[in-house]
């Protein structure tokens, strides 16, 4: 039985324009997201002091002539979310050359003056953007009037034929001669491709028309602000946004998608469920969506989109700086720096494809707007370069990270190279490649642009090319028609919704919300040590789990949510078989962490579980765990579960803490039945620190054991170290780093 109006398959931009359009229009709405938190590329995540923002640079435009504009306004974005207009459009950097690229008519002053020379070339490019934009107003909205002017089309929009059938370098080459000014004009163009030679002339200038024209912006806390504020607009017209459901199939009937099944993304066991809608909006990669269709669909858009060309991926490296980056002399809101000496319009694929050591990257300073990404006196960045799925495939776990540390170190030492002394303000990073993309957004090679813009997949050609191959199924995605980027996911967004108001006969329907039986009350809270809280709430109805799983904890009303995401990956300590579910953690000045402390009993979170691989494997009869710290945590079910085996092996835990009021869980752990156990707790404050001699003291020999490692990072990097220093295979050590990048 139908109960909505659409559900939309993803929350990234695309979807939740579309959901809260349609929902603006009366429409019933749900929202099936597979991850834990809704946004797609819009969103954010956080480490230590830092609110590290995911994909936003800055967005186009927003200027009173910016298509985009009335599209938010309609949503009343602007009313609650704030875009900061950047201080200029990128400062490109390349050894002994530079040269800042401004917005307004200030970009062309200011360009005319770098390169007088030039300045015909340069008027010309400006006058044919500013042409195509006038052209691009002037199209009929109507599908009907577009056939019935069809044969008059060069006559009245020349610039968008020309320029939709030519490519950006091509036309460069031809109009521009000075390489240097082909540097400055395209510095940028990772936003959109890896090679000029592959893109659409008219998709490049109004992209960059947008930017040159409206400026650039990016917006306060962070694009997962803009995200969160379309959630709640659906949920205010009766619409449904569930996260951590996965859509397994789009259900079929009669020629037309009628529907979804959809399974809970972490729970395995939880039963499959369906929904029922007069339409299906497939905010997903075409090639994903086709998975999910029966035959003949599945081959029809399988067969349809099989041949077109992906777009290139992204590296990102996340920068937390425990300074104002301004006083080291970083100026600028994105750097652009090149690295080879003689880098012409023709080199950028090689480039894009070639050595780490030389290839070029943008730096992002959040910090020269008021970002609220990090705190008074801090700051964070980021290094973004080009990346491709093929660069990571193939690697060990123990390889890619090991390859990710080594690219990280690489971008680490040309940015101090750039800015010397920045890095000993570096208080974080963490590497993002296109393999992290594809984890969190499921797109294939991990492009977050889709399809490749290029002339043969660009306008007019790319609405026939990615249209659905089933009635009532709809495309609103980086993937559709308006391509990929923050404004294009808009775009396509909204006139998905659009076309889908006058196509779809609607019918009405009853107001309803689903039960998420994930959402779950604070039965008790307790503090357990120095700092330390244990909160016991509710067990999820079904959920199934292994003892050292963790899970993520998100708070349904936070009270406070300055700088912070409103949820944690926190492992489970309370053993699978019991009725509650717990979990421990320090205290902070953290929003989530004051909210965790004002929670009262009653008050709801949200559990996305079971995550994560650091379980007992029984590889060996002696096995080590090695924690620091709330660490601890999963090692309490752990050895609940041993004691449930009737485990008789030599079971030995060596825990760190500074003292013993700090040590949670200390009594517990002292207290074990099993067997064959040894509890050895280290308080620094007054010995020394865990190292090889104290685990040689107690263990003897070190290479005929099971370890668990689990603290800090630095912990257990430390402790991975010491064991592998000593010969212990790889295979016996087992760390626990739920929550980071893939």
């Amino acid at each position: 039985m139908k109960n909505y109006n659409s559900i939309i398959i993803g929350s990234g931009l695309g979807g939740l324009i579309a959901g809260a359009t349609l929902a603006l229009w009366g429409k019933k709405v749900i929202v099936l997201e597979q991850h834990y938190i809704a946004g797609g590329c819009a969103t954010a995540f956080k480490r230590k002091d830092y609110l590290m923002e995911v994909g936003l640079h800055e967005i186009d435009g927003l200027h009173e002539t910016d298509p985009k504009r009335p599209i938010l306004e309609l949503l009343g974005v602007f009313e609650e979310v704030e875009f900061l207009k950047v201080p200029e459009f990128y400062h490109l950097k390349k050894q002994n050359f530079q040269c800042t690229l401004h917005h307004g008519a200030e970009a062309k002053e200011k360009l005319i003056a770098d390169f007088p020379d030039s300045k015909a070339e340069i008027e010309r490019f400006f006058k044919l953007i500013n042409r195509l934009y006038a052209e691009m107003r002037r199209l009929p909205r109507s599908k009907w009037l577009n056939i019935l002017l069809y044969p008059l089309m060069p006559f009245l929009i020349p610039t968008i034929i020309k320029t939709s059938t030519m490519n950006v370098g091509k036309w460069l080459d031809a109009n521009i001669k000075n390489e240097a000014l082909k540097n400055v004009l395209t510095a940028n163009l990772g936003y959109y491709t890896d090679d000029p030679y592959n893109l659409s002339l008219m998709y490049f200038l109004m992209a960059q028309g947008s930017y040159l024209n409206g400026g650039g912006n990016f917006v306060k806390g962070g694009s997962q602000s803009l995200s969160n504020y379309l959630v709640r607009f659906i949920e205010k017209r009766g619409g449904q946004v569930l996260t951590g459901k996965f859509v397994e199939e789009i259900l079929v009937e009669n020629n037309q998608a009628v529907g979804v099944s959809y399974r809970d993304t972490f729970n395995s066991s939880a039963a499959k469920q369906s929904l029922y809608a007069d339409t299906v909006v497939a905010n997903a990669a075409q090639p994903i969506v086709a998975q999910m269709l029966p035959e003949p669909y599945r081959s029809k858009l399988v067969q349809k989109v099989a041949p077109l060309e992906l777009a290139s991926s992204l590296l990102t490296i996340y920068l937390g700086f425990n300074t104002d980056l301004k006083k080291l002399g970083v100026n600028h809101y994105s750097t652009i720096i090149q690295g080879q000496n003689d880098y012409k319009l023709k080199d950028v694929k090689a480039d894009s494809q070639g050595d780490w050591a030389q290839k070029s990257f943008t730096f992002v300073n959040y910090g020269m707007v008021d970002a609220q990404l990090a705190p008074e006196g801090k700051t964070v960045g980021v290094i973004c370069a080009i990346d491709y799925l093929k660069e990571w495939e193939g690697l060990s776990e123990a390889e890619y990270q090991q390859k990710k540390e080594k690219v990280a170190q690489l971008f680490l030492a040309r940015l101090e190279a750039e800015f010397p002394t920045i890095l000993e303000y570096l208080e974080y990073y963490e590497v993002a490649t296109a393999k992290t993309i594809k984890r969190y957004t499921l797109n294939p090679q991990g492009t977050p642009y889709g399809y490749v813009q290029s002339v043969k997949q660009t306008y007019p050609k790319r609405d026939m090319l990615t249209t659905s191959p089933l009635k009532n199924l709809y495309f609103a995605s980086a993937w559709a028609p308006s391509g990929g980027g923050y404004s294009g996911a808009i775009y396509s967004g909204f006139m998905t919704a659009n076309k889908m108001k006058t196509q779809v006969k609607w019918r009405n329907y009853a107001p309803s919300t689903l039960t998420d039986e994930r959402c779950v009350k604070l039965l008790a809270k307790d503090l357990i040590a120095d700092n330390t809280i244990l909160l016991t709430f509710e067990k999820p109805k079904g959920l199934e789990y292994k003892a050292g799983q963790y899970a993520v904890l998100h708070l349904d009303n936070p009270r406070y949510t300055a700088l912070d995401m409103p949820l944690r990956p926190l492992s489970m300590v309370s053993h699978p078989k019991d009725d509650t579910l717990q979990f421990a953690m320090r205290l902070s000045d953290s929003s989530f962490k004051k909210s965790v402390v004002a929670m009262a009993i009653g008050d709801t979170a949200t559990i996305f579980a079971p995550m994560g691989n650091f379980t007992l494997k029984g590889k060996n009869k002696r096995i080590v765990f090695l924690a620091s710290g709330i660490g601890i945590t999963p090692v309490l079910p752990m050895l609940k579960t041993l004691v449930q085996q009737q485990f008789a092996g030599e079971v030995v835990v060596f825990y760190s803490n500074k003292t013993e009021a700090s040590a949670a869980f200390h009594s517990d752990l002292q207290h074990s039945t099993l067997a064959n156990y040894t509890y050895l707790p280290v308080f620094t404050a007054t010995q020394k620190r865990l190292n090889t001699d104290f685990l040689k003291e107690h263990l003897h020999t070190l290479t005929d054991c099971e370890y668990y490692i689990v603290g800090t990072h630095s912990f257990t990097k430390a402790m991975q170290e010491l064991l592998l220093n000593e010969k212990v295979p790889a295979a016996f050590i087992f760390k626990d780093d739920f929550g980071s990048a893939s």
